[in-house]
């Protein structure tokens, strides 16, 4: 399987940029043009997302059993919400808990190839990533990883699917080198979403009327859709992973997480030190965030 190794490449990881959106639906009951409203928000902020990368567009639609509907293609989203497809797949019903979407910028593998494109379904996990993982292929080859597309994101999914748990995933992450922010949804926890925030943007609202938060890597994207909506930002911290429950969107719990960043391995090569008291690199703890309603 090609990987890349040349400089040229290392300077295109460097300069990547993907579009995370997406939305989590919170218990309740809504009627059909409620369910229209959330798709067509969730569309807009896809849209949107397009700035950030136009060589390929996916969504997941991940529903409370556990199953899912996918469908991606090469290309910028237009393409994509402008395919009939896609409005199937977006046919919202209650069983629906979150909505994974995804606009590529590619860097390792051809679009052509769906495989590499977002969101990735890896055995128990459905996950989109903004970022790249400089040794992803020696994470593959530590942790006996299977790999079936080319994308460094894989290797991300795949310590997800490995891990047994939140804590234990946290373990595996802080062996990332790279730039990372992520969504991702355990499959076998289809009420469940995790944000995770490293060093690269992603932002959160939920919308009260609504009862849904919403996702995106820009903060501005949120606020374009949700103009004149009550709706209130949530606190992501950098290096923190959030989950979110469809049972009580306004009460997610959010940990910390550690992983190395370009800036810190060039702070070690400076120092001579292996050592490191960056946030990238300290400990991790729990936090736990509630947003009021008003």
């Amino acid at each position: 399987m090609p990987r890349a190794s040349s400089a040229a490449s290392s300077r295109r990881r460097r300069s990547s940029m993907c579009g995370l959106a997406g939305v989590i639906l919170g218990l309740k009951r809504r009627r059909r043009d409620e369910l229209r409203v959330i798709g067509g928000l969730f569309t807009e902020l896809l849209l949107h997302s397009q700035r950030r990368g136009t060589d390929a567009a996916g969504v997941a639609v991940i529903r409370r059993n556990g199953r899912y509907r996918l469908f991606k293609r090469p290309g910028p989203a237009a393409n994509l919400v402008s395919d009939k497809l896609y409005w199937r797949v977006l046919d919202l019903d209650n069983a629906v808990t979150v909505i994974l979407g995804h606009t590529r910028q590619k860097t390792l593998g051809s679009e052509r190839n769906l495989l590499n494109d977002h969101p990735l379904r890896c055995n128990s996990v459905m996950g989109t990533h903004n970022g790249w993982l400089s040794n992803a292929d020696s994470l593959a080859r530590e942790f006996r990883l299977p790999r079936v597309a080319e994308v460094d994101s894989e290797v991300l999914f795949r310590l997800v699917d490995r891990s047994r748990d939140d804590d234990e995933f946290r373990s595996l992450l802080a062996h990332c080198r790279g730039r990372i922010s992520a969504a991702y949804v355990r499959l076998n926890e289809p009420g469940k979403l995790r944000l995770l925030k490293g060093d690269m943007p992603l932002h959160a609202a939920h919308v009260l009327g609504l009862r849904a938060v919403f996702y995106a890597s820009e903060a501005w994207m949120l606020r374009a859709i949700l103009d004149g909506r009550r709706s209130e930002a949530l606190d992501l911290n950098p290096f923190t992973l959030s989950t979110f429950h469809a049972a009580g969107v306004l009460d997610f719990s959010q940990r910390d997480v550690a992983f190395l960043t370009p800036e810190v391995e060039q702070w070690r090569r400076q120092s001579g030190t292996s050592s490191c008291t960056a946030p990238s690199c300290a400990a991790p703890r729990t936090t736990r965030s509630s947003v009021p309603t008003r």
